[in-house]
């Protein structure tokens, strides 16, 4: 509880750092489509998950924004019975803070996150010129989940005293003739293990692929069967339509983006990250800066 009040205090404290004045507060409602699968058995081919997430964020004016997620499950085929419920996935609040002129650029997010974890989150990009970029995140976060279901049964956990520092720097290469982008992050992550990512990132329109390479340590969990060191594969973000931010009080829309994301040798352990952004993706950056895909018009 006391961790919780000072990150409170200390968002409310960088709340007083000038921002620029934005325009009239939106409040956008959303929803999607999460599937999740997993070949671990001879019983099926399959077991299966399928959610929609319905969200919402408001802006809240001076770069402050409040973001709330739930999960409906419609489909749930050899995943635990506590995946039938209908859970909370996270309700936080960030604030960016934008130094234009030392081209520093930081997001300090506070609340319940994505992965049933909660607590702050600090976010750091440093575009140095067009070609090059360094990023960083800080994290301290504990355990949380909330649910129930219409027959009775419910889940509600908040803390343990063990608390979760997740640290990674990155940088990132922007190869602007081809719309390519090359990335490089490693670091401490939700499991308390080290990896390091490569990725590169092909840029379109409204979609981008990549594939990426991770090496990492091997998991100690004794339920993980495959325990390797290296794993990689693809990953597909498709942004969906209206593309245009619509200046409305209220908007009603689709998710912003389709991930598809395969990982070959993946055993459920290493390298994980929670979410701050209902709709994070590996497309759009956590702060609106003005490199990269920054520049695209969506």
């Amino acid at each position: 509880m006391r961790r919780t009040l000072l990150l409170a205090i200390s968002l409310f404290l960088v709340s007083m750092v000038n921002s620029p004045a934005q325009n009239k507060p939106v409040a956008e409602v959303f929803c999607g489509a999460e599937l999740n699968y997993a070949d671990v058995n001879f019983t099926r081919l399959y077991n299966v998950l399928v959610n929609l997430t319905p969200g919402t964020k408001v802006n809240l004016g001076k770069d402050w924004e409040f973001a709330a997620q739930a999960f409906i499950p419609i489909i749930n085929s050899g995943y635990d019975s506590r995946y039938k419920m209908v859970r909370l996935n996270m309700v936080n609040l960030s604030k960016v803070l934008r130094f234009k002129e030392a081209r520093q650029y930081l997001r300090v997010t506070a609340g319940l996150f994505g992965k049933e974890r909660y607590g702050g989150d600090v976010r750091w990009m440093f575009p140095i010129n067009s070609w090059l970029m360094v990023q960083a995140r800080l994290g301290l976060t504990n355990h949380w989940a909330l649910g129930f279901d219409f027959e009775g049964e419910s889940e509600s956990e908040f803390g343990t005293s063990d608390w979760s520092f997740t640290g990674m720097l990155g940088v990132n290469f922007w190869l602007n003739s081809w719309n390519t982008e090359l990335r490089l992050m490693g670091g401490r992550y939700l499991n308390k293990d080290y990896g390091v990512e490569a990725e590169g990132l092909r840029h379109f329109k409204h979609c981008s692929v990549s594939i990426f390479a991770q090496v990492h340590e091997k998991a100690p969990n004794l339920y993980v069967k495959k325990k390797n060191w290296f794993s990689g594969g693809f990953r597909i973000v498709m942004m969906l339509p209206p593309y245009k931010k619509q200046q409305k009080k209220v908007v009603l829309r689709p998710a912003s983006n389709f991930r598809l994301t395969y990982n070959a040798q993946s055993d459920g352990y290493s390298m994980r990250k929670y979410t701050t952004d209902p709709e994070e993706n590996e497309r759009t950056y956590p702060i609106r800066i003005p490199w990269g895909t920054g520049n695209f018009d969506e």
